[in-house]
């Protein structure tokens, strides 16, 4: 993490990142799974027909959501491990001063 230093930023800041990481993770994968097996079967019934009509520009655009998604999912659990190891220091901090 010596590119983005997240141990400086605010813990409100992480959480709104996580959470728009989130909706975008939602938003791309929503249908993904289902649009990858309809091209995959088009190709396979109208072999080079379906070229011609655009299903190689599809499966390169569903690889390429597929990337986002997942590149969102990192920075998702990257971030909700940031806060887990910020809450874990703060309630061992609250134990000691008691």
């Amino acid at each position: 993490m010596s590119l983005i230093n997240l141990k400086r930023w605010h813990s409100a800041l992480v959480l709104l990142l996580a959470g728009v990481m989130a909706v975008i993770f939602a938003f791309v994968t929503a249908n993904l799974v289902s649009q990858a097996m309809a091209n995959w079967e088009f190709l396979r019934e109208h072999g080079f027909t379906a070229i011609e009509y655009g299903a190689l520009y599809q499966v390169v655009e569903l690889f390429a959501l597929g990337t986002i998604s997942m590149l969102c999912w990192m920075v998702f659990k990257t971030c909700e491990h940031v806060l887990v190891d910020r809450y874990l220091d703060w309630a061992s901090k609250q134990a000691r001063d008691k």
